[in-house]
């Protein structure tokens, strides 16, 4: 896989929500380099829904253990917490900032709809990927550019459900720090 750091200005990428949280966790140099490339307009970045959704769920887990809310980044364990205090959302607000500062990079969102969610049954089926990953490539398959199709063709990801997917080049940070678990 090639490193990230090898990226072209120019490019047209897909972005995972892995990329985004190694570069706020400050464990990859490289992350970081993209998400300011994609901000000088050096790099077109697209996400979709779901890719947001997941950053911003991540973005609250990790200011909640920042903040010694909870002990490491378990989802349970927040959804527990905050049923015994609601009070405690309150005191999370730094991560609806950077997820705000994230869309204000100039991220092409890709919609997810119906029909999408019905069509990606193709890539789950080819490529054996999980519902997530499959809306991920039905995006990058379906992508338009001025209202023609213009696939893209490069995703930047830390996890390798893409390696095995010809025609898909997978860009990869290879400067990731050991970070602790990441909880469920």
């Amino acid at each position: 896989m090639p490193d990230l750091r090898d990226l072209p200005d120019g490019s047209r990428v897909f972005v995972d929500t892995n990329i985004f949280d190694l570069a706020y966790r400050a464990a990859s140099a490289s992350c970081a380099d993209l998400i300011e490339r994609i901000a000088r307009g050096e790099i077109t970045a697209y996400v979709n829904i779901q890719v947001l959704s997941d950053l911003l769920h991540k973005l609250m887990l990790a200011e909640a253990q920042q903040k010694k809310i909870i002990a490491n980044r378990s989802a349970s364990k927040l959804k527990e917490k905050l049923s015994k205090d609601r009070m405690i959302a309150a005191k999370l607000s730094d991560y609806q900032r950077y997820f705000e500062q994230t869309l204000a990079l100039g991220l092409k969102v890709m919609s997810i709809n119906e029909q999408l969610l019905i069509e990606t049954k193709l890539e789950r089926a080819t490529y054996g990927l999980m519902t997530g990953d499959s809306l991920h490539l039905g995006c990058m398959n379906r992508c338009k550019n001025s209202r023609r199709k213009a696939p893209l063709y490069d995703i930047v990801t830390y996890d390798g459900d893409f390696d095995h997917i010809v025609g898909v080049t997978v860009w990869r940070p290879q400067d990731v720090a050991k970070l602790q678990p990441v909880g469920a």
